[in-house]
């Protein structure tokens, strides 16, 4: 045996022998034929322009589509973070209910009632056209219902009205208070100017709140007027407006329910503060006590009877029976938590107190926005948008911003009917999606009678929920799409190169005549 480096020497001369050139020429896959031996063609360079043209066009193609992303989708039963309930989110405006009277009601179809929500729901008076005339309104449920006269009290009314018209009738020539004294387009101004403080009392006769206030009025109206006489000129006035007879004065003053009580300052209801003006309207008890009792806050007695002729400072009226009436219109925004179960959202006139003509009533209102779930970032609605990309236009999620709808005719309920449907978007690479509702909606106005005119937007949730996943191609399947491009028509094209190039020659063999 040889030595050590000698055995070594002999091993790398065999391993150097195995990878001489002409041996690594053996394994070459792609055998190269001498230029001189081949020779380039017109079809063949006119195949060749084509390939490279499709080539290209392919992994154009390609490169697109590897960068835009692929949703996949797929339908499920609605299992989301969410849980049983839904956000419904609002602003909707209406031009011709006061925010004295508008009431948000929820219910759903398993006989879950609420009515005139208060706690999420913010008010804000507004003009015919839809602008602001006050501040924004927040009711947090602690307002207090006015309390009227028990029966006791009421006949006690009855009998002071009967026996002042009975003394009046005994002696017509006599010194008599005067009762509430009936307004109408004729006086109303003039007493209005002339009085230091008048209360007004708009009523309709078929109201029963209006027939059980009467007596008390009138009661309360004697007394006051028994006060403040006639002979001074700082008095406080009681006064009252048949608003069945007199349908423009009420319109003018802004009434929309009855009995409604308004106060009126040295001819003027309105309390300036700002750029805002408000109507002063009388929400105390309605009682003989209260009223009178109202009525010397504003007019103290002695102050009245000193001054004599001398013009009186009132101040506004304020306190806890009074309530500021700031516009015909109401913008009415907030959110509500409901059960996924078909129910409905209404908005409509609401008083404990009141009652309300449904002929006058007007429902006509514009939806600023109405959806349901959060509202989405600009990035998330991005997503939303590309996930729709190519379908139908409009903006699924909130589909009825913008709506207007009117009032042709007395007596109109406008109803919405809305379908959601609840999609869980997961954008690539993100750990987690996000929840958008959107719906359809279709929507219709009626006349009805046995309710009063409302705005009614009906909502059903679909069971499912759609789940997006974004997606994007991997990079390997790119790169084995690209070579397979690449190869495929390259070889395609050899082969039509092949015949094109056999077809030629043969053609050329038959006009030589050597074919065969």
């Amino acid at each position: 045996l040889p030595p050590p480096p000698q055995a070594l020497n002999l091993c790398v001369r065999a391993a150097m022998g195995l990878l001489s050139k002409a041996r690594i020429k053996n394994v070459d896959f792609y055998r190269k034929i001498p230029r001189d031996m081949s020779e380039g063609t017109i079809p063949g360079s006119v195949i060749s322009l084509c390939a490279a043209v499709l080539i290209a066009l392919l992994l154009v193609s390609e490169v697109k589509n590897y960068v835009q992303p692929i949703f996949q989708t797929k339908v499920v039963v609605d299992r989301s973070v969410d849980g049983e309930l839904m956000r419904i989110n609002f602003n909707v405006s209406f031009p011709a209910l006061s925010c004295e009277f508008a009431s948000v009601d929820v219910g759903d179809a398993m006989g879950l009632n609420r009515y005139n929500l208060t706690k999420t729901v913010f008010k804000r008076p507004i003009d015919t056209n839809f602008n602001p005339t006050g501040p924004i309104l927040w009711d947090r449920g602690g307002a207090r219902e006015p309390a009227h006269a028990d029966d006791e009290a009421h006949a006690a009314a009855t009998a002071v009205v009967e026996e002042h018209a009975a003394a009046i009738e005994a002696s017509p020539e006599g010194e008599h208070p005067d009762p509430a004294i009936a307004l109408d387009a004729s006086n109303f101004e003039d007493v209005k100017k002339s009085s230091t403080v008048l209360l007004v009392n708009f009523y309709a006769p078929w109201c029963p709140w209006s027939r059980r206030l009467e007596p008390v009025w009138e009661a309360a109206a004697i007394q006051v007027h028994k006060k403040y006489p006639a002979h001074l000129a700082n008095r406080v006035i009681i006064a009252k407006v048949d608003c069945t007879v007199h349908e423009v004065l009420c319109r003018n003053n802004h009434i929309q329910g009855y009995p409604s009580i308004r106060i009126f300052t040295k001819g003027s209801d309105v309390i300036d503060h700002g750029r805002h003006h408000d109507h002063a309207s009388y929400h105390g008890d309605r009682t003989v006590e209260a009223i009178t009792k109202f009525a010397d806050t504003m007019l103290p007695e002695k102050l009245a009877v000193e001054a004599a002729q001398a013009p009186v400072a009132v101040k506004a009226p304020v306190g806890d029976a009074v309530k500021k009436v700031n516009g015909p219109g109401c913008s009415i925004t907030g959110f509500v938590l409901v059960k996924k179960v078909p129910g409905h959202l209404w908005v409509t006139a609401t008083s404990a107190s009141h009652s309300f003509h449904a002929e006058s009533m007007n429902m006509s209102h514009t939806v600023h926005h109405f959806f349901f779930g959060q509202q989405l970032s600009p990035q998330r609605r991005r997503y939303l948008e590309k996930f729709h990309a190519g379908e139908k236009a409009g903006d699924w999620h909130d589909k009825l911003a913008g709506d207007s709808v009117v009032s042709q005719e007395s007596n109109t309920t406008h109803e919405h009917y809305l379908q959601t449907v609840l999609t869980t978007i997961k954008p690539s690479g993100s750990p987690a999606g996000f929840n958008v509702y959107e719906y359809t909606q279709h929507s219709h106005q009626y006349k009805t009678s046995s309710e009063l005119p409302r705005a009614k937007f009906q909502f059903s949730p679909s069971p499912v929920q759609i789940a997006v996943t974004e997606e994007r191609a991997k990079f390997y399947h790119f790169i084995t799409t690209l070579m397979a491009i690449i190869g495929g028509v390259y070889s395609v094209m050899g082969i039509a190169d092949g015949f094109v190039h056999n077809s030629i020659n043969m053609i050329k063999k038959v006009e030589l005549g050597k074919q065969g």
